[in-house]
Formats: structure tokens, sequence, C-alpha cells
């Protein structure tokens, strides 16, 4: 499907890539890695604009089709659902040729194909990658132009994924999405017949949908098989077969050095000396493997904490003039409590963060807290804060201005800044170093609570792992939000799920959460869309091959339900494990929620060919 052959590439001077060469084929998922800068965004952005590089070429099997979610979306009238299909080109077009309503050759030739590509059905594919993804049914008829820019991110998302793509191209598209939208979306792209290569710094993502890694290291691209945590197996083997490769090579050095420098002068042994000498010039130098430093955050942890640091009592809050996010809140955070904060995008989860720090008021109830407690608070609006001219040596003396300077210099270091980087300026670090920057900051004052809302936005995978191993080792409380699955499962053995107006501990782990979400999203049905006006010049024939179709899917999933049915009416089924019932327990709901829907559809049909009738008697 794609070569990439010899590629080389620079922007502003600085080496990117040096003679890269992969290829990619149909079936294969690739999750590209590497560090922040490495590369990763230019490469998909090389291969989606198909442009020349310096050096070296794409070679593209055919008619490829390669489609990307943009990264902006513009301000238009057009509905959810509108934008959404308008992603599959070949379908609007066939579309204006079916509605021109002139029976040619032509006519009858996109008749085929829209049949062919089962284009009766993109409607119901749109509005169902649109719930997965998290729009609610009045969203589909809400213009664009009143989203916010997480949700013009998942619009985007969804307008590519309802291309047909050959190679589909994703740079980071878990961002803005909650938990339940992620897993939808990996189910989704784990079934994705094409060739898919993501960007992501999400180590459970990557396992559940890729099956090949691409390592960015050193400028050049070494593909592994299998899921991220086989890459990381195989790049420490090959770490540690290169360090013992390299001190067995320096031992060998080392002798042959010896050999010359005794044996050089003397006229017996010179020859030999002298091919010892031209051995040591040929000889290929093992090196350690590039990009394996790993990071050790210091996070120190703190003096001795109160009993209790956070009381809430019959806390509620809510804005002005709007429904209470939630009310009745009665929890309480103890020394060494660790705690992760999820629940659905918008169901107030950055602001019970922000009542339990004080920073917003409660409308109701009380908030007690220990004596002495120190807070250390995360989030992203600190880091526009940032002051641009400052430095980070600056800005953490700032923080502690009796502090030694070497001292700081040292504590700075260990969040990756190294010595030249702690003199430049705030105004040109990455997203990645201001993060860091920022989690350095907090951590110096070693406080006995820990509140971090998306602290891994903008860092690599590296670096993050980094973080999750230091809060394992930080003996402090923790409260954290975010979608990092793999930072929750490392670092919390509670759960607060924020929705409904409540806020209340969960009983499960993150996997029973994700699969409750799951088959609720799964159930949940969305109301089949009238059809667009452009529909109305079809032919009562068109109406009748459209209403079959539907008949084909409803004979297919009611003898899918049958089987289904049999087998959990079958007493042995239940022998084999609650993982076997539960999941065909999801899939009837799913079948009966699909059945819903194309029941509607049938019955929508069924009214437009009896008009289409009544238009020609």
């Amino acid at each position: 499907m794609l070569n990439v052959r010899n590629l080389s590439f620079r922007v502003g001077g600085e080496e990117l890539f040096r003679a890269v060469s992969f290829e990619v084929y149909r079936g294969q998922r690739i999750g590209l890695v590497g560090r922040n800068g490495s590369g990763k965004s230019t490469l998909l952005k090389i291969i989606q604009e198909r442009q020349e590089p310096e050096e070296g070429r794409l070679e593209f099997a055919g008619a490829v089709q390669v489609v990307a979610a943009a990264q902006e979306i513009p301000d238009t009238e057009d509905s959810v659902l509108a934008f959404t299909l308008d992603g599959d080109r070949e379908l609007r077009a066939l579309e204006e040729t079916l509605a021109s309503g002139v029976h040619d050759e032509r006519y009858f030739a996109a008749q085929t194909r829209y049949e062919l590509i089962e284009g009766f059905g993109a409607q119901a594919r749109a509005s169902q990658l649109l719930a997965g993804l998290g729009f609610s049914q009045e969203d589909l008829g809400r213009p664009v132009r009143v989203l916010s820019g997480g949700w013009r991110m998942r619009l985007n998302l969804a307008r590519a994924l309802m291309a047909r793509a050959d190679l589909l191209l994703l740079d980071e598209p878990t961002n803005h999405l909650d938990l339940e939208a992620i897993a939808w979306l990996e189910q989704y792209l784990a079934r994705f017949d094409g060739a898919l290569l993501v960007v992501s710094h999400d180590r459970d993502f990557l396992n559940t949908v890729v099956n090949r890694i691409a390592a960015i290291h050193d400028h050049t691209v070494s593909l592994y098989v299998g899921s991220y945590d086989a890459y990381v197996e195989r790049r420490a083997l090959e770490s540690a077969q290169r360090e013992a490769a390299q001190c067995k090579q320096a031992a060998q050095v080392e002798a042959l050095e010896r050999f010359v420098a005794r044996f050089r002068a003397k006229a017996s042994k010179a020859r030999q000396a002298q091919s010892r000498l031209k051995m040591l010039e040929r000889m290929e130098r093992v090196t350690k493997l590039r990009g394996e430093v790993r990071y050790t955050l210091p996070l120190k942890s703190p003096e001795r904490a109160p009993d209790t640091l956070i009381a809430l009592r019959g806390v509620s809050f809510g804005y002005p003039g709007a429904a209470p996010l939630f009310a009745n809140v009665g929890l309480t955070i103890a020394p060494g409590d660790r705690v992760s904060v999820i629940g659905r995008n918008g169901a107030g989860k950055s602001t019970f963060l922000k009542v339990l720090l004080g920073e917003l008021a409660s409308t109701a109830g009380t908030r007690t807290v220990g004596a002495g407690l120190t807070i250390g608070y995360f989030a992203q609006h600190q880091l526009e804060q940032l002051n641009p001219e400052e430095t980070p040596l600056s800005y953490l003396a700032a923080l502690d201005p009796s502090a030694q300077a070497q001292t700081l210099r040292d504590y700075v270091g260990g969040f990756g800044f190294g010595s030249a980087g702690l003199e430049r300026p705030i105004r040109g670090l990455s997203g990645g170093e201001k993060s860091r920057l920022v989690l350095a900051g907090l951590a110096w004052s070693r406080p006995h609570l820990l509140l971090l809302d998306e602290p891994t936005n903008h860092l690599d995978l590296e670096m993050r792992e980094a973080l999750s191993f230091a809060l394992q080792d930080y003996t402090g409380a923790l409260v954290l939000v975010s979608h990092d699955r793999h930072l929750i499962r490392s670092c919390a053995d509670t759960l607060w799920v924020v929705g409904g107006g409540r806020v209340q501990e969960y009983a499960g782990d993150l996997d029973d959460y994700q699969r409750e979400a799951a088959s609720a999203r799964e159930t949940k049905v969305i109301a089949k869309p009238k059809r667009e006006a452009r529909h109305s010049g079809v032919s009562s024939k068109t109406v009748v091959r459209e209403q079959r179709l539907v008949e084909a899917r409803m004979a297919a999933d009611s003898a899918r339900l049958g089987e289904i049915d049999a087998v959990l009416g079958d007493p042995r089924a239940y022998q084999q494990g609650g993982e076997t019932i539960k999941a065909l327990q999801m899939e009837r709901a799913a079948i009966t929620a699909r059945q819903q829907i194309d029941e509607e559809e049938w019955l929508t049909l069924e009214g437009k060919l009896a008009e289409v009738q009544a238009r020609l008697s």
C-alpha cells in the first residue's frame, strides 16, 4: 500500500529523518512512537500530503485513499450529522447524481455503486459513529459553529472515520475524549480493515489497537511486530544485548591497543602491530541504543500529615443559573489515599477538584481542611500562566528564594532539563517541557496532597512512565483526573465517579467501569434521522431496494438473536465463565438496539414509498 524509501527530511535546518525506509500493508495497524519533537506528526503530514521529501520518495500502490482527521474545523451552519456525512466524498457525489433525476447511464451506474457502498445505511453509520464519540441525538441537528473546541475535535475524528480510507492517519485521536469514547474508539479501530498509522501517548490504547510499532529513534524508524508492551520488552532486550556486545568489544579494543603500543617499535612484530592497527581503524564500533535514557522524577515525600486532609459534608456545587453539577457529596481524603476521579467529559471532574482545592466555594455543605495541610495542584491553565520571559531555573528560584542555585539545578535536572535547558526562556519550551516545569514547582514544597488534573497532556510515553513511577513512590495522598488508564491503574486504588449530579465511590475497578459504560452506550438507541432533501428525487424502485436491504439486515440480526438466546437458555453455557455470558448479553443488547433502528427506518421508507407512488399516480 505504501513504501517509504530512503526518506530524509529537515525542519529549520535540523535533521528529523535520515534514510528512513519502511512499508505499510493493508491490515497493519501501526503505532508511531517516539519522544516529543522526534518527528511523529511531521511524518504523518508528509504521508498525508504525499509531498516529496528532500531525499527519498513515497510509493503508493495504486489509487490509495489517504484520510486524516483535520486539526481545525470551519464555522458553518451545517448540522453535525451533515458535516460527518460530508467526510464520505464519494457518497455525496453519488447522492448528487441520484438527486439529478436524469435517468441516464451515469445515473444507473451511480445507483449500483451507491448500493455497493451501502449508501442507504450511511446516515445510520454516521449516527453510530457520533454516538460512539459521545454525541447525543439532540447534537446531530445542531450547527457545527456552536460546538466547543473539544467537541469540534471529536467531530473531525468522526468525519475522518466516515470516509472509507485505505490508509487512515490519526494524530493523538484520544485527546479530548473521555474514557467511554476512548473504549469505543479502540474497538472501532481494532476492527478497521485498512491500514492505520496512529500517533498516541496512551499506552493502553496502543496495546489494544495496534499490531505493529514504528519507533522513531536517532532520526530513523524501526518497525516491531506486536503491541506497545511487546515493543518495550524487545527494545529492553536489544539494549541489554547491545550493552553486552559493547563491553565485549571494549575489551577486544583494549587488548589490540595494548599489543600495538607494545610491539609497534619492535622490528619482528611491526607487521603484526600494523595489522592490528588497521583492524582497529576498520572496526565498526558498537554503540548504545539511542533514546534509552530513563527519567526519574524526584517527587519527594511530605513530612507528617494531619490525620484527615480534607472532609466534605453535604457539599453541592453549581454555576449561577445552571443546575448543580453535584449535590450532597460526603467524602474524606486521608493520608496515603490514592483516588482517581472519573466520569464523562463535562460531568464536572475538574470543577470537583477545584472545590477540593478551595478555589471554588461550594454552594452548600462544608469543606474541612486538616491543620497545616499543603496541597500541590496541577491544571492545564497553569501552563498558560507561566511568565514567558522567565527560565526554568528562575521559575523555581522565585518559588523558594532561600534555596541554593546548585540544589535547584540538580532538582530541575531530574525533570528532564539539561544544563542548557535550565537557562532557556519559557516562551521557547514545548508543552511537555512546560508541564514538567509546573510539576517540578508543585512538588518542590513536598505537599501532603497532590491534586492532578490531566498531568500527562503533552507528555510523551517515556515521561508518562517516569511520572507513573514517581507517583507510585510518592507517599502523600493523590487525587487524579486523567484519561490515561495506565496511569490510573498504576497509581490509584480508589475510583470516584462524577456524574448524574453525584460524586461517589465506585465499587468495581476501571475495567468494570469501562465495560458498564460501553454496554450503556451500545444499548442507547439513536433515533433514525430524517433523510435530507437531496434524496427526494429517487425513484420508487430505489426506495424498494433500500427497504430490502433493511429487511436483509433485520433477518440476519433475528437469526443471530436466535443463536444467542439458544446459548443463554442452555444451563451448560454458564459453566464456561462469566465473561462469555456477559459478552453475549452485550451483543444481544446491541442487536436489539439495531433492530429498533431498522424497524423505524423500514417504516420511514414505507411512508416515503407511499409518497413517491402518490406523486406518480
